[in-house]
């Protein structure tokens, strides 16, 4: 395959899932959350909820890997040409730091999950493989040659972008974590003493928002994206947005109704103060 005809399927690929987006963003609007305290599907296409969550979140950074290394058919965008501290392999680092949480750790942690239809795991595992590639594929071929040079060379042309980016990015991380934390400890608790695990969430952004863990979480793909300054990556927060906001709605206003008027009412539900 010629370079440019690589880049025309990427920009193929790349509209393409920005629609994809929007479409999901809709569709998520209409039937809800398809996993997770909304759910309690239990038929025979149900799968171990733990499993079926670190099998799909895994593809992500092992597709990125592999559209990474996979040698570039032309030009001068070799992997091999970078340093080895090159601002692409600090974002890549970024990455799999956050996927080293989100696919292993995070699920590990949890005391459980529901199980989960298989359908819900392979859409997964599809729209994984397509950001990982993209995500991947840019950082390796199409980035431009800054991106090749030492990060602190990378930094310097780019201050402003890089230390606003970088700070979103690692506060958005901490905060998914912390907010993941409160919601597994209340979980643990509540699960020793009532038949369902849930109870209303204190703590943190907790105090203001429904879902703070996905608004920490479109702060730090924010982050990667004003770092990266990539359209893959902008592309994935577009996906991130339509897909978290829809879910925060829905789960906004399960608390709504589990807890009725238990529920704090002036929270809103993922954006502090606004949504």
């Amino acid at each position: 395959m010629e370079a440019v005809s690589e880049r025309n399927v990427f920009d193929f690929i790349l509209q393409g899932f920005q629609i994809v987006s929007l479409v999901i963003a809709g569709a998520l609007l209409v039937v809800g959350s398809p996993y997770g305290s909304q759910t309690s599907y239990n038929g025979r296409l149900a799968i171990n909820g733990r499993t079926a969550w670190i099998l799909m979140e895994l593809v992500s950074p092992a597709m990125l890997i592999c559209a990474y290394f996979a040698p570039a058919t032309s030009g001068p965008a070799e992997h091999t040409s970078s340093s080895l501290l090159s601002a692409r392999n600090a974002l890549v680092a970024l990455w799999l730091a956050h996927y080293t949480y989100r696919a292993i750790i995070y699920p590990l942690r949890q005391t459980s999950r529901k199980r989960m239809h298989v359908g819900i795991m392979l859409s997964a595992v599809l729209f994984n493989s397509v950001n990982g590639y993209l995500n991947g594929r840019w950082l390796s071929v199409f980035a431009p040659a800054e991106h090749r040079q030492h990060v602190s060379t990378y930094a310097a042309m780019h201050q402003l972008r890089v230390y606003f980016g970088l700070v979103l990015f690692v506060v958005g991380m901490c905060g998914n974590i912390y907010h993941d934390n409160i919601l597994s400890t209340l979980r643990r608790k509540s699960s020793q003493h009532a038949k369902h695990s849930y109870a209303v969430p204190h703590g943190g952004l907790f105090t203001v928002v429904s879902c703070p863990h996905f608004f920490c979480e479109i702060v730090e793909w924010l982050g990667f994206a004003v770092l990266s300054g990539s359209p893959a990556a902008w592309t994935f927060l577009l996906n991130v947005v339509c897909n978290l906001l829809p879910r925060a709605f829905f789960i906004h206003k399960w608390y709504h109704v589990t807890f009725a008027h238990s529920y704090p009412q002036n929270r809103k539900a993922v954006i502090p103060y606004l949504l």
